[in-house]
């Protein structure tokens, strides 16, 4: 007999156990907004290795220069443009005196330098520690970067979001501000500003303050237009809620997101802003060392001694390309819609 053909009679059926208590059951842990997109970033493994030599060379760039004997503005003819040597690796060729091809280093220098001196970056045409330079200017082309991000996220932030939560006159008086100084290029402010000041750090600090915020202000107060009619808004000012407590409590917490982000892809425009200016002769002025310094110096003399460009130029990518893949993954965190 077919099942077709086979009566259904009630023995055949069988009521389900259910256990009511496992019905509210949550089979996955309940996670925060920002525990869910750190767990997320982790997963990142591009963000994860930019976050990484992101740490490492601001660390290193701290220590490294106590690891020589030698201080940013010791001079020696008698030791310049050495290539790089570093103890144990003298045989490798480009790491070592003996296996490099030195025909564009003095063979008088060479014999006239203690073979107790190593320089691992080797040495400029003033004979001082390209090492300690390097890593010293590091630590200045990483000052302006992160003093352009805290420029955003005072100043921008805070212009912002006043502008767009005014709204009315207010909104259009600031924005009539932003727009004539988003029509001065930064370079034309650097300029005014070494006029009245000598070139340097200080100059352009004041460049960044004037116009580094722009950016970061329309990006807020485009965010908060979006968020200050919402439900959860209007209810909050039903309720009473004062204006700073709905910019604080309700409005930034809700576009935090994008000013990490924002803030994340300003520090390598900042990066390569100065190293621009330094290639260009605008910038940080010696003996005083960046990045872009030390590239246009050794740019000068790169098919003859290539060492001293190659380890300020790799640093400056090496930071430019981590802090992109940094900002890449927090876009990608932080956004609900890159949710899987």
């Amino acid at each position: 007999m077919s099942m077709s053909e086979r009566k259904l009679t009630p023995d055949l059926f069988r009521p389900a156990n259910l256990d009511s208590n496992k019905s509210e059951e949550i089979s996955k842990p309940s996670l925060s907004f920002w525990q869910d997109a750190s767990r997320r970033l982790r997963k990142n493994r591009g963000a994860m290795i930019g976050l990484f030599a992101i740490v490492f060379i601001i660390i290193f760039s701290l220590i490294a220069p106590s690891l020589s004997k030698y201080g940013m503005d010791d001079q020696e003819l008698m030791r310049a443009n050495l290539p790089p040597k570093i103890p144990g690796l003298e045989k490798i060729g480009f790491l070592g005196v003996d296996g490099v091809d030195i025909r564009g280093v003095d063979q008088y220098e060479m014999k006239n330098v203690p073979k107790d001196q190593n320089f691992w970056f080797g040495t400029d045409p003033l004979g001082r520690d390209q090492w300690v330079r390097v890593w010293k200017g590091t630590q200045i082309s990483l000052y302006i970067a992160f003093l352009a991000a805290t420029i955003d996220l005072i100043v921008g932030v805070a212009y912002g979001g006043i502008s767009a939560f005014y709204g009315g006159r207010v909104d259009n008086a600031m924005q009539r501000v932003v727009e004539v100084l988003y029509g001065i290029p930064n370079l034309v402010v650097i300029i005014l500003f070494i006029i009245i000041l000598d070139p340097g750090i200080l100059s352009i600090t004041l460049a960044l303050v004037i116009t580094g915020w722009i950016g970061m202000s329309r990006i807020v107060r485009a965010q908060i237009l979006a968020l200050k009619d919402r439900e959860f808004v209007l209810a909050s000012q039903t309720l009473g809620s004062t204006s700073g407590r709905l910019i604080t409590k309700h409005l930034l917490p809700n576009t935090l997101g994008a000013i990490i982000v924002t803030s994340t892809f300003t520090i390598p425009g900042a990066i390569f802003f100065e190293a621009f200016l330094s290639f260009i002769g605008l910038g940080i002025q010696p003996p005083t060392a960046s990045l872009g310094a030390l590239i246009s110096d050794g740019f000068r003399s790169l098919r003859i001694y290539p060492h001293l460009a190659i380890y300020p130029a790799s640093i400056m990518c090496i930071l430019m390309i981590s802090f992109n893949l940094l900002g890449d993954g927090l876009r990608d965190a932080l956004d609900p819609k890159m949710r899987r």
